[in-house]
């Protein structure tokens, strides 16, 4: 099944270029009048009797696809295909000519037949390939009767010697090989991909160079013995001991079987050593069979002999293959698997996981599809097998290189140096999450180009013409356009954001002022929308979109949104004169109605508030009714000092003089901006006098400033013994009494008793008692709060 799904693919796209290139050319005249039971059509008639050259190749065309019974019968079965196809849209139908069969052509039973028919004619055409095929195998193995072995063996055995000495200076060679490659394995670093690939390039070379080497002592060696150069057997040898090395030091350089420093694949020692060894077995069978064997049975026996040691050798090369695939299906698909089993659950990982299910079976149809592939076209398909194989591998191989480079880059990000990232704090991470996203866009191109290459060298789709094409130069245009517009939008927002950020930083150039802040951060703000905008619809334009209607459909969005969101409108409104009017900036202690803090972030809707508690608050710009700044141009510290009546008021305003001359004095001296102001006698309270100054300071400053002058003015207070007017409440022992006037005796006199305090006494501020209740009998009554 695996095999006749892959060939049936293979074949059927075969037979359609073939039949396109009949039937286009100056053949699709010839053909009809080849065959019989077909309408002859008249071919143009030439001015002379020479054909031309572009007739002469249509005519070598059609010879070779006559020459052999296979080509034969699959032109047939694509003319028979052809007849079922649709007549143009220009010729009259014959369904016109039947009234009612035009309507019947379109209903569904009539489409549903159609294609019940095309299935049949396919599941037909696959099992009349599948014969072709085992014909054609049949041929082949035929010519092995004619294969004569001694004359084959009498004919190899002179090559021995050139062959020992060629395999021999090989050996000698790849000791020198090794040691080089194992000292460019030492230089090697892991987290320098372009480094390793430059040394297994370097390493390549050198493997290169000793075949080349070896190739040459084979041809002294004959020289040598001959004196002349090498017969047509050791040149068919030397040939295929050449390109079938090169090809193995190409495998070898792809896995580095034995220098795992230069690895350019992500397979372990055990896994590279495994497949390589395997992959040159195959290589090894097929080209030396193919360059050296089989021309020599063609030239001793005949063509089916040469024929039948190819189809042996492929044979057995194929099944081997196919062995090796099916034995390392669990293998391979816990390898694939691995990232997904781990817990990565990313779009790389799940394609893995999906590929761990069906690498197998594409691999064998791929297999199965070039053993079809070599059978049904054996004069070209080697040729065209190794060019194909050659091209896939190496854009693989360059692709898979280029995907390595880019996902460590990916992985590891850009950094930047110390100096640079203390000027700009955000440089760094604005880098880091622009570049991945860039390069997951280009290694995805990568991929596709790699794919792309490998369909084209296997003639699947035809890049060429895709290329000169208007589709495919209107693709290539957009799409580097775009990225070229992405790039230099990204750049921009990068050079602008650096130098806003650069300009914030206090530590380099001037320290920026609240205003600046705030207006730098709304700038970056604004260009970051707007440049957004204007990159998506060039980009748009670029990958052909028209964005005409697309502005014209945002104007009608945008008038809808304002009558709809008329909140926000409002918000932006408000916010705009909030700064056209400086009335707060970045850094400010603000009161927004009930709130208070300070702001951290403005923007043309909104203010971000934090409180001195931690809370964060989002205030839009349309619920501001009054905007309380208390760090604009400078703040003022109110300083109220409370004493008792019978205090003296000069001594307390010299104690505030001399309290704002030792603050001034000390560390908070430098927030202090003017002379202290006395404005005297604030209040009378009950139980005190207010005296009031003020101290002016830089903006945002007065609270650590007052902190400090009350506290020095306690002290002083404290020193010179001024009583503050604070009531105090004492407890006194509940044998203590009270003297307490009662009356007169009967001669006259006072009558003075006495009667126990009550638990809590109040006492004036120069500590003289405050006369209690008298209804207060020193009893709580039961009461719990006494």
């Amino acid at each position: 099944m695996i095999r006749h799904t892959g060939v049936r693919a293979l074949l059927l796209a075969l037979l359609f270029l073939v039949s396109s290139a009949i039937l286009e050319g100056g053949a699709a005249a010839q053909v009809p009048n080849l065959l019989p039971g077909m309408p002859k059509t008249a071919a143009p008639a030439q001015a002379s009797g020479t054909p031309s050259a572009e007739e002469r190749r249509e005519l070598d065309d059609l010879i070779r696809i006559l020459e052999t019974e296979a080509s034969r019968n699959r032109l047939i079965e694509s003319l028979k295909a052809s007849a079922y196809q649709a007549a143009p849209a220009g010729e009259p139908a014959a369904a016109a000519v039947l009234g009612g069969e035009a309507d019947l052509a379109e209903s569904v039973p009539a489409h549903l037949a159609a294609y019940t028919r095309s299935a049949v004619a396919a599941v037909q055409q696959g099992a009349t390939e599948v014969g072709t095929l085992a014909a054609q195998a049949g041929y082949f193995l035929s010519g092995a009767q004619s294969i004569n072995l001694p004359r084959v063996w009498n004919a190899i055995l002179p090559v021995s010697t050139v062959a020992i000495a060629t395999l021999l200076a090989l050996g000698l060679l790849a000791i020198v090989r090794r040691r080089v490659a194992r000292w460019l394995g030492s230089l090697a670093k892991p987290k320098a991909p372009v480094l390793r690939l430059a040394l297994a390039s370097v390493a390549m070379v050198a493997d290169a160079l000793t075949v080349i080497l070896a190739a040459a002592a084979g041809h002294a060696t004959s020289l040598f013995l001959t004196g002349g150069p090498p017969d047509i057997n050791e040149a068919l040898f030397l040939n295929a001991f050449a390109l079938t090395e090169l090809i193995k030091v190409g495998l070898a350089a792809f896995v580095a079987p034995h220098v795992p420093p230069l690895r350019l694949t992500p397979f372990s020692d055990g896994q590279a050593r495994y497949w390589y060894r395997r992959l040159a077995l195959v290589i090894t069978l097929l080209g030396y069979t193919f360059l050296f064997v089989a021309p020599v049975v063609q030239s001793i026996s005949s063509v089916a002999a040469a024929n039948a040691v190819r189809f042996l050798v492929v044979t057995a090369s194929f099944l081997f293959t196919l062995w090796l695939i099916l034995a390392n299906r669990e293998r391979v698909k816990a390898r694939l698997q691995r990232s997904y089993r781990e817990g990565a659950r990313n779009p790389q990982s799940r394609f893995y996981h999906l590929l761990g299910h069906v690498w197998w079976l594409l691999a064998a149809s791929f297999v199965a599809a070039l053993f079809a592939l070599w059978i049904s076209s054996p004069r070209n398909g080697f040729q065209f097998m190794l060019s194909a194989s050659l091209v896939s591998v190496a854009a693989m191989a360059v692709g898979g290189l280029v995907v390595s480079i880019l996902t460590k880059v990916i992985v590891r990000g850009i950094r930047v140096s110390a100096a640079t990232r203390e000027r700009f704090p955000l440089l760094e991470r604005r880098i880091n999450s622009f570049i991945p996203k860039l390069l997951l866009v280009v290694r995805i191109l990568v991929i596709a180009v790699v794919i792309g290459v490998i369909m084209d060298a296997w003639s699947l789709i035809d890049l060429d013409n895709f290329a000169s094409s208007a589709l495919g130069r209107r693709f290539s245009s957009g799409l580097i356009g775009a990225l070229v517009i992405l790039t230099v939008g990204f750049v921009v927002h990068l050079v602008f954001s650096s130098w806003v950020e650069y300009r914030l930083n206090p530590n380099f150039g001037s320290v920026p002022t609240a205003r600046e802040r705030t207006l730098l951060s709304l700038f970056r703000n604004a260009l970051t929308i707007a440049l957004a905008l204007i990159v998506m619809m060039l980009v748009l334009s670029q990958i052909g979109i028209n964005i005409a209607p697309l502005l014209a459909g945002a104007g009608v969005v945008g008038l809808a949104v304002g009558f709809g969101a008329q909140k926000l409108v409002q918000d932006i409104i408000t916010g705009a004169f909030i700064q056209i009017e400086n009335a707060l900036n970045e850094g400010d202690v603000v009161q927004l109605g009930a709130v208070s803090g300070v702001v951290e972030k403005l923007t043309i809707r909104s203010v971000s508030l934090r409180a001195l508690d931690g809370t964060y608050y989002l205030i839009p710009f349309s619920s501001v009714d009054q905007v309380a700044n208390m760090t604009k141009d400078f703040s003022n510290f109110v300083a109220d000092v409370s004493v008792a009546y019978g205090e003296d008021v000069g001594q307390v305003k010299d104690v505030m003089q001399e309290a704002f001359e030792r603050v001034r004095g000390g560390p908070e001296g430098i927030n202090i901006i003017a002379d202290f102001e006395m404005l005297g006698v604030e209040t009378l309270q009950d139980n005190a006098v207010m005296v009031r100054g003020r101290v002016r300071t830089l903006p945002g400053k007065q609270w650590g400033v007052g902190r400090v002058y009350r506290e020095v003015v306690k002290g002083l207070l404290a020193e010179r013994g001024i009583n503050s007017p604070f009531t105090r409440t004492a407890v006194v022992p509940p044998h203590e009494t009270l003297p307490e006037f009662s009356g007169l005796d009967m001669a006259g006199n006072k009558v003075v008793t006495h009667r126990p305090l009550p638990k809590t006494v109040t006492r004036n501020p120069d500590g003289t008692l405050i006369p209690p209740d008298p209804k207060d009998d020193g009893d709580d009554d039961g009461d719990p709060s006494r």
